[in-house]
């Protein structure tokens, strides 16, 4: 054998021994195919599940979409809805208020054929040119600043006050208070106790209310259509926020000094009715103990009372009656300095004005004996 051939077979033997046989390749090959197999249906698993998920997120976000668009058409509809009330209303008010004018035109028109005399003043009255009033007032048919009106009924005729809107919080609460009892008089609706009150409003309340009702306007704000919606609005720009706290303020550091037991009582109540303070009988009734003057307040805490009157009219008892030892004692004192006068032979018409005849020890024992009876009253006090 040449060292050709021994080379060929030498190489053949190393090749059988570093290669694979057919049967090892074909596990070989089998076995990473299942793996293969295995992993892609793994990974076909997870991006199935992914894509349900996003289409079950897509079909959320679409479902929320919709529920968004339909509460929007909701709120629009209710929207609509609430406009619509709102006008069904003020229409319902104005024919109120129309058959309420022309039922107040038929009795002033059957009064007017039962009374000839009030012919001619009706006549006159619709003859009268109307004004222009600004807007948000009523149209008044009879002349003259205040509005007067009979219902049928017998009842007297009335003025709404006017209200000038200054700068005393005072002036706007009593005409409030007095336009709350025309209204508890006569059944009116919201629109025209609005149209009433507004028509006596002058100087800066009536510039004021024309520019209030023309910015609800350009801002797309509801009218007022209620007296107490009107009535929040004047009390937010008329009655500064402090004032209740200036009346409390008052009615605690409130004290009788140089007034009366009834003007002090007077000041006290006004002060609580201002404030709208709700307290106890007993509460009140220390407060006004508490302020009266030193020497009444002394003597009135030993008095049994119940209730306010009685205390007030303890008060005042004592009051007058340290009044009148006032004068008493201002009586004595003066007669104690009058000069003395010579002796007179002329009748003496009463014995308060007769000079001093007596010796000056007998005027001194008199003037003991008074200071004694007025220790002893002083004691029984």
């Amino acid at each position: 054998m040449s060292a050709s051939d021994e080379k060929i077979v030498n190489q053949e033997n190393k090749n059988s021994v570093d290669l694979m046989t057919w049967g090892e390749y074909e596990a070989l090959r089998n076995e990473m195919r299942r793996e293969f197999r295995t992993q892609d249906d793994v990974l076909r698993g997870t991006v199935q599940g992914i894509s349900q998920k996003l289409d079950t997120t897509c079909e959320t976000v679409t479902t929320m979409k919709d529920q968004m668009t339909d509460i929007h058409h909701s709120l629009l509809d209710l929207r609509l809805a609430v406009e619509n009330l709102t006008q069904q209303q003020q229409k319902q008010q104005q024919q109120q208020q129309q058959q309420q004018q022309q039922q107040q035109q038929q009795q002033q028109q059957q009064q007017e054929d039962k009374d000839p005399e009030l012919q001619d003043d009706a006549h006159n009255a619709r003859a009268a040119p109307r004004g222009n009033c600004p807007r948000g007032f009523a149209e008044l048919r009879r002349p003259g600043r205040g509005f007067e009106e009979e219902d049928g009924l017998g009842k007297p005729k009335f003025s709404i006050p006017k209200f000038e809107g200054g700068a005393d919080v005072e002036e706007y609460l009593t005409w409030e208070l007095k336009i709350e009892k025309l209204w508890r008089l006569h059944n009116y609706t919201e629109d025209r106790k609005i149209k009433l009150a507004s028509s006596e409003f002058d100087g800066y309340a009536l510039r004021w209310w024309d520019r209030y009702v023309s910015a609800r306007e350009e801002d797309g704000e509801p009218p007022i259509i209620t007296w107490r919606a009107m009535k929040a609005a004047m009390n937010e720009h008329f009655v500064p926020t402090n004032y209740l706290r200036n009346i409390f303020d008052k009615l605690t550091l409130s004290r009788q000094g140089v007034k009366t037991v009834d003007e002090y009582y007077m000041e006290m109540e006004m002060l609580m009715q201002r404030g709208r303070v709700k307290e106890s009988l007993e509460m009140t009734m220390t407060r006004f103990l508490n302020g009266l003057k030193y020497d009444i307040k002394g003597i009135v805490r030993h008095y049994s009372y119940t209730t306010m009157n009685e205390l007030l009219h303890h008060a005042r008892e004592v009051e007058s009656q340290l009044a009148d030892e006032a004068k008493v004692k201002g009586r004595t004192t003066g007669a104690r300095f009058t000069p003395r006068a010579p002796p007179s032979t002329a009748p003496v018409p009463s014995m308060r004005f007769a000079p001093y005849s007596t010796p000056p020890s007998k005027s001194v024992s008199n003037v003991s004996n008074t200071k004694k009876s007025e220790s002893a009253a002083n004691e029984w006090f």
